[in-house]
């Protein structure tokens, strides 16, 4: 029976070879694009351009707390949220090893069912979940907000000027004259 189940799922695995799970498509291939590189951009903006927030970054966010702001390049709020959702695991260790779970002490507060539940450890499981669930939600609501806004800035900076309105100078008959200039770059 073991050797039928290994065999099953090898052979599901060599024809499932799904990598990522997208609930929005893209409508080309981003991997083999080559995009026109504006002068003077670095390998940085180029890398936050080419980031892309998918399914698999918010399972990922599930386990690695802050993942979606180290994968952005904001360390110290990832390490924060880091921080933070340790301090609710630890929370949740507590409540473990005084021999309370976490369900069995929201349950009795919300039903009223039993009275031996301390304060504190209300609390702490309230605190617990707080944290646990605040950081993730934070960490990829935040997170895009954060990668959206940098990616604009880069598109603005790099952005081509089509119509741009210059002070300009016009020599006639030796002389310099002021002017106002209109260039159209198409």
């Amino acid at each position: 029976m073991k050797r039928a189940v290994f065999v099953f799922i090898l052979f599901i695995g060599f024809f499932v070879q799904a990598q990522d799970v997208d609930i929005y498509k893209h409508q080309k291939n981003s991997n083999f694009n080559l995009p026109d590189i504006p002068a003077g951009m670095t390998y940085e903006e180029f890398k936050t351009l080419s980031t892309d927030l998918r399914m698999q970054d918010m399972a990922m966010a599930v386990v690695l707390p802050g993942h979606i702001h180290f994968k952005i390049g904001e360390k110290k709020t990832g390490y924060y949220l880091l921080s933070a959702r340790l301090l609710g695991y630890m929370g949740w260790t507590y409540l473990a090893l005084s021999d309370e779970s976490l369900s069995d002490i929201i349950i009795k507060d919300n039903l009223d069912v039993g009275s031996d539940v301390s304060t504190g450890e209300t609390i702490v499981a309230y605190g617990s979940i707080a944290l646990m669930l605040g950081t993730y939600l934070y960490d990829w609501i935040h997170g895009k907000y954060k990668l959206d806004n940098k990616q604009n800035n880069i598109r603005y900076k790099y952005a081509k000027q089509k119509l741009r309105l210059s002070l300009s100078e016009i020599k006639q008959n030796k002389k310099i004259y002021p002017a106002l200039a209109l260039n159209i770059k198409l």
